[in-house]
């Protein structure tokens, strides 16, 4: 499939696909292309999301175990870890006796790391700090597994909501007297999934800029939030024209018909439903980017909590590097 064109066809030249769409013409074919298209360019830009983690895996040590001759294991919470000193924060009780050359740690004790070789425990700033070899080079277990996962989830996130809401949004289309029918309905919304993916492909190479050089966990958080908001507001001006043409009276040529109140009531009440529904099934879905210095998680993490407070306290969380 050609992404390229697919992309210059919807930015384009949408008024002859929603002709086809309102004729009927090929209908399961411009369903096809539009679900391929849009299940392509979402999995790209999943994938770069997902790969934080791979070029910041320092920042997903949760916990650690440290190992020494004539001591018992000393297991702890990671605080914080400084790459380029090599040097691993903690408020875990760690003797000062410590220096044997032999002490070893291993990070995220569920999944092991491999053991990095330990040459000083001392206090910094109020922190444990355990200084490892200069020739540590910190990374997770498997860390390339997770752009993988999210180029699967953020599509899967996207028209699971659409299949969860597809009867809601058909009844209500109905409820206020649009009469579309089923298939029209559920093109319309494809429609929208595929603008959306097209704004999402566009935006994969800045973030992924942004993924390789910002450390800063609640900017890429929020970034991820502005740019699916971005390219959700795209979509809706793609279902807006639809809905529009469809409801053109014959004759009048595509996107020149003013759409009525009705329109207009329809569209809002299907966005707040997808919305709600959306943000729901993202939360059951995360984590997307992963949550530094927690314990590892599966891929879908059942918990409770709210996205719109959780986006709040990544605002907060926004502080200068000092």
């Amino acid at each position: 499939m050609n992404l390229i064109g697919m992309v210059d066809e919807l930015l384009r030249d949408r008024g002859s696909l929603y002709q086809q769409a309102r004729q009927r013409e090929r209908l399961r074919s411009l369903c096809a292309r539009l679900l391929v298209f849009f299940l392509l360019s979402a999995a790209i830009y999943g994938a770069v999301m997902g790969a934080y983690r791979s070029f910041h895996p320092e920042f997903f040590f949760s916990d650690f175990e440290l190992t020494a001759a004539g001591i018992m294991p000393i297991q702890g919470e990671v605080a914080g870890i400084m790459a380029e000193k090599h040097a691993v924060y903690t408020r875990a009780p760690i003797p000062e006796t410590l220096t044997d050359a032999n002490a070893e740690i291993r990070f995220n004790i569920t999944n092991p790391s491999d053991a990095y070789r330990v040459v000083e425990v001392g206090v910094e700033k109020g922190y444990n700090k355990i200084t490892l070899a200069p020739d540590a080079v910190l990374t997770e277990a498997g860390r390339w597994t997770q752009p993988l996962l999210v180029a699967v989830k953020i599509p899967l996130l996207l028209l699971l909501t659409l299949v969860v809401c597809a009867l809601a949004l058909y009844i209500l289309n109905l409820a206020f007297g649009m009469k579309l029918h089923f298939a029209p309905s559920m093109t319309l919304m494809l429609f929208a999934l595929a603008g959306t993916g097209v704004m999402l492909v566009v935006f994969a190479p800045i973030a992924l800029l942004f993924t390789v050089v910002t450390t800063n966990y609640h900017f890429m958080k929020i970034m991820h939030v502005i740019v699916f908001g971005i390219s959700g507001l795209f979509g809706v001006r793609i279902l807006y024209e639809g809905l529009v043409n469809l409801q053109a009276p014959e004759g009048d040529e595509p996107l020149t018909y003013t759409a009525g109140g009705r329109t207009k009531l329809v569209l809002f009440s299907w966005l707040l439903l997808y919305c709600l529904v959306g943000a729901q099934l993202a939360w059951t879905l995360k984590p997307f980017l992963g949550t530094p210095y927690l314990p590892a998680t599966p891929p879908f993490r059942l918990d409770k909590g709210n996205i719109f407070v959780s986006t709040l306290e990544s605002f907060r969380g926004i502080k200068p590097a000092e």
